[in-house]
């Protein structure tokens, strides 16, 4: 009878150290590491209620997790964000994951959009993933990136650089004064035609960045903000946020996401709802190149 019970203890030991390092290893695995409970919280309490437009039909979204350089901490903030506020809105459901497998054509079809959640280095050498992911956007899907989603340098990927619109340059700044470039965008209705200060750390871009070929939504109001020094752009252009049409589809780019109040900021989760719906195709908005354009900007507050 002894022997039965040291034998039955034993077992539950080996399972609860089972299960203990199956649980360790579910709450590391990237892009699902464990949101503490208060910041959840938060990002519940700031989502909007409905979405900015009807679904035309039921959407899905990707949240692409895999990073093989910098890891943001603000990853499965964004994650969780995103995953709560499609609950919340019925404006489309979402899948995390951090699987290269995920862009294989017959798995990227089962999505409308492709959320790059601050992936960052090498992904893949396998040229026939990358070149899914620029099919599935030109055939008229969506493509939404989130800060450093533009940090692809080390991807020898000129193509994806060209689709996304700009590649990381630095981050110089952190307390900016934003000024909306365009805002009457269905994309700003939530800033109420003003421009606003905000603190996070601010992404600059290089090539192939260019009003040319964006739609930019707001970018720093550089003689508001009145920054000295610290830039390295000669024409002081950061912009902060865009979309541009790829092919048939859509693509949306937000710099905002490195600090964690940004994912229980109301008015910065709208503007990335509004941009997720225009990437989906729910949301219409006119994405003619700035350049082409001559539009009446919304200054942001002078900062001192």
């Amino acid at each position: 009878m002894r022997g039965k019970w040291y034998l039955t203890a034993a077992a539950l030991a080996i399972a609860v150290g089972v299960l203990t390092q199956v649980q360790a290893s579910a709450a590391n695995q990237p892009g699902r590491e464990n949101v503490p409970p208060e910041k959840i919280e938060k990002i519940a309490a700031a989502l909007p209620d409905t979405p900015y437009a009807e679904p035309a039909k039921p959407r899905k979204m990707l949240v692409f997790t895999l990073t093989k350089g910098f890891r943001h901490a603000s990853i499965p903030l964004a994650a969780k964000a995103f995953e709560l506020m499609g609950e919340k809105t019925g404006a489309y459901t979402t899948v995390v994951s951090d699987d290269i497998q995920m862009l294989r054509p017959e798995r990227l079809a089962e999505f409308d959009v492709f959320c790059s959640d601050q992936n960052t280095g090498n992904l893949t050498t396998d040229e026939q993933l990358k070149q899914s992911l620029l099919d599935f956007v030109k055939s008229g899907k969506g493509w939404v990136g989130i800060h450093a989603a533009t940090d692809v340098g080390g991807w020898k990927f000129p193509e994806y650089h060209e689709m996304i619109g700009g590649v990381f340059a630095g981050h110089p700044f952190r307390r900016i004064s934003v000024k909306l470039d365009d805002p009457a965008s269905p994309l700003c209705t939530m800033f109420d035609g003003k421009g606003f200060e905000i603190s996070d750390e601010i992404y600059t871009f290089r090539s192939p960045y260019s009003r040319e070929k964006l739609h930019i939504l707001m970018s720093i109001d550089w003689e508001q903000a009145n920054i000295r020094q610290g830039g390295n752009r000669a024409d002081n252009d950061y912009a902060l946020s865009w979309i541009r049409e790829y092919g048939k589809g859509r693509v949306f780019y937000c710099a905002f996401g490195h600090d964690d109040q940004i994912w229980w900021n109301p008015v910065i989760l709208r503007h990335y709802l509004a941009g997720i719906q225009y990437a989906a195709g729910d949301l219409k908005a006119a994405a003619t190149p700035s350049a082409k354009l001559t539009v009446a900007p919304a200054h942001g507050p002078e900062l001192r």
